[in-house]
């Protein structure tokens, strides 16, 4: 092997492998987090307003958002061998999140500088045919998580019980409820008790409506499963407590919590009411 390749090959973050897929996905985090920072003057200096905040503002959830998705996958896949990491199944699924994901924020962004919805928007053959394409793209974000929470089932390290369960078990009730919350949001819209053109004041920074139903914060603390569990696994590792006991309880409280949102949305009262 040459010394150009071996340098290639170096790890871009030193506690990661060097991997393929791993790169991919610290590459797809690097990318959104830049994103984030050059667009920071739009966010702060175009004083445009769309749905009750910036126009820019869903472009930068966007990028924290996937930044942290893909940063958890990249973390979470170093408890396979390398051989399964870069095997077929991973690298098919790692790819089509990338491609969704460059996808995804690029029109996302397109239709903030154009100051119209990326989303629930259907004014125009070609918004109403794009907004069913993201639909498609949000669902190859997640499914690379599901495709990574049976491979750690199946040929995962299996010294940490905490870190394995907490895994397996946020990346799967993760993917599963967002298919539940973000699936009756694409068909019945996020909004309850209003519509698009009348959300009134909005959480800041997230967008949630305080005046009508909103069902994005169910949806948000369901997909963040994927964050909580492995972490809840991870300390309770580090700590000698009982892992898998803690990460089945923090998944019951998370997805009561969501469940509770959810129902409080659809009887049309708000997260944060004024």
């Amino acid at each position: 092997m040459s010394e150009k390749n071996t340098a290639y090959r170096k790890p871009l973050i030193p506690q990661l492998d060097g991997d393929h897929v791993t790169r991919l996905l610290l590459v797809s985090c690097l990318f959104m987090l830049a994103n984030f920072v050059v667009f920071l003057p739009a966010w702060f200096l175009d004083p445009r307003v769309l749905d009750g905040a910036s126009v820019w503002t869903k472009p930068q959830k966007f990028t924290v958002s996937l930044a942290l998705h893909f940063a958890t996958l990249a973390v979470l896949a170093q408890q396979l061998p390398r051989e399964v990491r870069s095997g077929p199944v991973l690298i098919g699924f790692s790819y089509a999140a990338a491609v969704s994901l460059v996808f995804e924020w690029g029109y996302v962004s397109l239709q903030a500088a154009r100051a119209r919805r990326s989303h629930y928007n259907y004014d125009g053959q070609f918004e109403a045919l794009m907004f069913a394409l993201m639909g498609l793209g949000a669902f190859l974000l997640i499914a690379v998580a599901m495709a990574l929470a049976v491979q750690i089932y199946r040929k995962g390290d299996k010294s940490m019980a905490g870190l394995r369960w907490g895994s397996i078990l946020g990346l799967t009730l993760g993917f599963i409820s967002t298919l539940i919350f973000a699936g009756y949001m694409s068909s019945y819209g996020r909004y309850v008790g209003g519509d698009l053109d009348h959300v009134g004041m909005v959480v800041p920074f997230f967008g949630w409506s305080r005046e009508i139903g909103d069902l994005r914060p169910a949806h948000f603390v369901s997909l963040h499963l994927m964050q909580t569990l492995p972490l809840a696994g991870y300390i309770a590792d580090r700590k000698r407590w009982p892992g898998v006991k803690l990460v089945v309880g923090v998944a019951i409280v998370q997805l009561t919590f969501a469940t509770f949102l959810f129902l409080q949305a659809l009887s049309g009262k708000p997260f944060w009411p004024i």
